[in-house]
């Protein structure tokens, strides 16, 4: 009895073996995923301090910022080099004053494109770098709007995180504020180009 399940095993390893052999170019060449996810607190993502939030991006990652936890819905972003990154959010972005449930998104999705799209903008030759600004005008409870200001950073080969979460200041323990890994900047904010 035991000799009539020998054939079975041995079909079934020969047959994993070509399968993980051929595999192996896919899984040599699948993209890095970093999952990691950092938390901010509302007041330094408002730049409250006086420093501008800096945020890493990667052409080989995109970037979601969730105000999820603010209970905010994002009424208004800007980039300030709209030819490098593209966005996308989880929901449609709501008009001011709109009170359709079919809108209000509550996450940015950054993605940094591969090469940059010639919009014809005219900007100053230091918006060609690898520094833009993003701003995100948000509506909160009682219709208490806020504005946030983040500075990205572009071609990291590899970020620290994937997901940027905005959490209520009382929510989060004292974090090291996010700051460039990228070429420094003296006395500069994202608005100056």
């Amino acid at each position: 009895m035991v000799m009539s399940f020998l054939p079975c095993r041995k079909y079934a390893i020969s047959g994993i073996v070509p399968f993980l052999f051929l595999s192996l170019p896919a899984i040599a060449h699948a993209e890095t995923i970093f999952p990691a996810k950092r938390q901010i607190g509302v007041s330094q993502a408002m730049g409250v301090s006086g420093v501008t939030s800096v945020v890493n991006l990667s052409p080989m990652q995109s970037l979601n910022i969730s105000f999820i936890k603010t209970g905010e819905i994002i009424k208004k972003v800007w980039l300030g080099n709209p030819s490098k990154v593209v966005m996308d959010y989880d929901s449609p972005l709501c008009k001011d004053g709109a009170k359709d449930s079919n809108c209000g998104a509550t996450v940015i999705n950054l993605r940094q494109l591969d090469q940059p799209i010639d919009l014809d903008m005219n900007l100053p030759a230091s918006a060609r770098g690898d520094l833009t600004s993003l701003t995100v005008i948000t509506t909160g409870a009682g219709g208490l709007r806020n504005l946030y200001q983040f500075q990205l950073v572009l071609n990291v080969p590899t970020p620290a995180y994937s997901i940027l979460e905005v959490v209520p200041d009382a929510q989060i323990p004292r974090l090291a504020p996010l700051t460039p890994n990228a070429p420094a900047q003296t006395n500069k904010t994202s608005l100056d180009f």
